[in-house]
């Protein structure tokens, strides 16, 4: 075997990626859009059955089994049996990424809200706040840098069932085009849709921290 093949040729990745930049584009879309809309599910969704198990003390005693079941084994085992209930579509794809990223984000969520420091729930009582405005003026400030963090991790996951999604689907996206290039030992192809992952994970990663320090810094949510 001729192992030099393994190391990425960055003039041939480039004359490749120039050559066909269309077809690489439009795949990469594919997953992006798919991660993106998963992640973000994922986080609304995770907040909203947060607050509603803050409110509702029944809800978080049968959510807390949930989370513990679903980190007990890989959800990517589970993505052939959702694909035989939903079929093939951008839903499936788009479900298959919200669930993985969805447990992350909630437990992170749930934690960073309930632990409110009680000296600020004291004043939120002392001016007669409902429990929504409580909520929403004094618990999610507090919590939003940790709802932010777990927003990093819950693209990368969501990134995650995209690519696997892709495998077992492989009709577009990223994944599809590894699967061509791993049949046919495409080493170029592989690393230019390695080199696209990164590329959108550093990207969200970087933008999401500057969301972050700047309603820290500017936004007046620093929760220390």
């Amino acid at each position: 075997m001729d192992w030099s093949s393994l190391i990425p040729n960055l003039a041939e990745m480039y004359k490749l990626f120039v050559e066909q930049h269309q077809l690489f584009l439009e795949n990469w879309w594919a997953t992006f859009s798919v991660s993106i809309v998963g992640s973000l599910g994922a986080i609304i969704f995770a907040l909203f059955v947060s607050i509603l198990s803050l409110r509702i003390k029944l809800f978080e005693i049968v959510m807390e089994p949930v989370v513990a079941i679903s980190q007990s084994f890989p959800l990517q085992a589970i993505t052939p049996i959702i694909l035989i209930f939903l079929g093939v579509g951008f839903f499936t794809k788009t479900f298959i990424a919200f669930l993985i990223a969805f447990f992350p984000i909630y437990g992170a969520c749930i934690t960073a809200i309930k632990t409110t420091p009680e000296n600020l729930i004291g004043f939120a009582k002392i001016y007669r706040s409902s429990f929504f405005q409580e909520v929403y003026f004094v618990r999610l400030p507090y919590a939003l840098p940790a709802i932010i963090s777990s927003a990093k991790v819950g693209f990368t996951l969501a990134v995650l069932g995209a690519v696997i999604a892709e495998f077992m689907q492989p009709n577009t996206g990223i994944g599809r085009l590894i699967l061509i290039a791993q049949s046919q030992y495409q080493m170029q192809v592989l690393y230019i849709c390695i080199l696209l992952l990164i590329l959108q994970g550093l990207t969200v990663y970087i933008s999401l921290s500057r969301i972050e320090k700047y309603f820290i810094t500017k936004g007046g949510f620093n929760n220390e």
